[in-house]
Formats: C-alpha cells, structure tokens, sequence
C-alpha cells in the first residue's frame, strides 16, 4: 500500500540525483493509470512513476477524456499524476503542462477548489511563492506562504502567462478577496504592457482579439462600476474559458443592474427590456428573475405579464 514506509531514505537504490529539478528520488512504476490516494507517510518507488511514463501518462489522460468524456476518472488521474510529480520534486515544462491542464478541466466542470489548488500551485511554480497544495503535506511538509528567492522558477508560454493571470483576477473577484483582486490587477496590467510594448509582438500578431488579462481588468471594472451593459458586452466575448468563472459573477450583476433600473426607470418597462439588457434566454426566466428580485408586476387579464410598475418596485 502507498501508506506504507517506502525507498525514500538516504542510501536507497531509488535515489537518483537530478531528474529535472527532482529531489532524488526516482519512481519505478510503469502503469498508465493509477487510482488517486492521499498519502500518510512517504511512498514506495514501486507505487509511483517516473518522469517519462507520467508524460505517456498524460497524454493518455487526455485521449481517453477526449473519448469518454468522464470527469470524475480525469480528474482522480491528474490527481494522481500531480502526487507522482510532488513525491520526486519534479519541476520543468511538463508540471506546468498537468497543472495547466489540469485547471482548465476542472474550471469547465465548476470545481473551483480544485481549480484554485491548480492556479496556487502554477503561481509558486512560476513566482516562488510556496504555498504547497496541503492534500500532499505528509511528502511534502505543512504548506506555507513564503517567497523562495533561491530556487528557479519556471516560465509560462505568453499566451498561457496571459490566460492564467486573467483566470486569478477573475477567480478573486469572483471570491470578493479584494486584496487579491488589487495584487493581480497589477499583474494583469504588466503583462498587457509588455504586450503593448512589443515585446511580444509575435504573440500579438497571432491574436485576433484583446488578450485574456485585458479582459479580465475590463470585467474586474465593470462589477466595481456596476456597468451591467459593458459586463454582458464582455460576457458574450470572453476568451479561453473566462466565461466559467464570470458565470459567478452574473447573478452578483443581475441584482445590482436590476436596482439601478428600477430607481431610473419611470412609470413602467418592459419585461423584454430587462431580458435584452441582463441577457436572459428568454422571458419566462427574466419573469422568474424578476419576481425573486420583487419586482411589482402589472397584471393583463390572465396573461404572463409584459410590464413592471417601476415605482410601486421601489417602494416595496
């Protein structure tokens, strides 16, 4: 069993110094698949899988869930794989490839715990802040939130660089941690100056619309400003998988859009107005919003309504 004491001592025949950035110690495992399990104490070299047979590993994590579209098995597998990874210390390219990877599968699925833990670990990988993912703290150690000036850190390609600072701006503003929201704001502006300077002009010429972080300051500003008509502008152009998180957002927007329309609106609107304006599919689910929203409705004989009585709204 993987609780059991393994090879990991100092004198094993498993230690082997130097597998890209590893700590010395060298799986054997050449299976493809393997179940997920939380470690207590560390691994035995036979339970875990070296550098090579991960990256046959991933790409077959990939193939079957291009196939089988089954999000519990990837997910339980990048889990595994990302254990692999931590128990020998690797650190290059291809980490950051299952962490990518991995956050971009669990985003599209909603699992944003895990989504978080993916981006967390892409940020110390990248900017040194160690912040270990704690479901491996009996290998790794108890996690702690420090910068490490002395170990080299990995570098994102441009486009991923770009698409990951917009998912942790959004992913803070998602969570209200405006602290956060400030600190990748900044970021999200450097690299959308580096892009305008030139400095990635190949990148630049590659792309047909707004980068990823420019994006996301643009959303970021207008939640803050309550610009319901620029948030949807945005909505419906997001790139990459931004949408799946402003998905959180668009109730949090709703709401706000539908106070300042009913405070400026006099006597009536229409329910079609509030269906193009906060873009609802269709009326009977902008009718749903507004009522939960106690909007006063104007009753027609039996009919769904089609107007709102914008200052009786107000007053109750």
């Amino acid at each position: 069993e993987q609780g059991e004491k393994g090879n990991g001592k100092k004198g094993s025949k498993n230690k082997k110094i130097g597998q890209d950035g590893g700590n010395g110690f060298v799986g054997t495992s050449q299976s493809l698949e393997k179940q997920y399990l939380r470690l207590t104490t560390f691994p035995k070299s036979q339970d875990v899988r070296p550098l090579d047979v991960l990256k046959q590993a991933l790409a077959h994590i990939k193939s079957r869930y291009l196939r089988d579209e089954d999000f519990e098995w990837a997910n339980d597998q990048f889990k595994s794989l990302r254990q692999d990874i931590t128990v020998q210390g690797i650190k290059n390219d291809f980490v950051l490839e299952v962490y990518e990877t991995h956050a971009r599968l669990v985003l599209e699925q909603g699992a944003l715990n895990e989504f978080n833990q993916c981006q967390t670990m892409i940020k110390s990988l990248t900017m040194g802040i160690d912040c270990s993912v704690d479901e491996f703290e009996a290998t790794t150690g108890p996690s702690k939130k420090r910068k490490d000036k002395t170990r080299v850190l990995l570098k994102q390609k441009e486009a991923a660089a770009d698409e990951f600072g917009s998912y942790r701006l959004l992913y803070a503003l998602v969570q209200k941690e405006w602290g956060d929201v400030s600190k990748e704001l900044k970021f999200a502006t450097s690299v959308m100056k580096k892009r305008d300077q030139g400095s990635t002009a190949a990148y630049v010429q590659r792309s047909s619309q707004i980068s990823s972080c420019a994006h996301a300051v643009m959303v970021t500003k207008a939640v803050i400003h309550d610009d319901y008509h620029a948030f949807f502008h945005l909505y419906e152009a997001s790139p990459h998988l931004s949408a799946y998180l402003m998905d959180y957002l668009v109730q949090r927007v709703r709401f706000s859009a539908f106070e300042r329309i009913v405070a400026s609106y006099r006597p009536t609107l229409n329910v079609e107005f509030f269906r193009k304006a906060l873009l609802f599919p269709d009326l009977e689910e902008t009718r749903t919003f507004l009522k939960k929203s106690g909007a006063v409705f104007i009753k027609e004989n039996g009919a769904p309504p089609l107007w709102i009585d914008c200052k009786a709204t107000v007053v109750s």
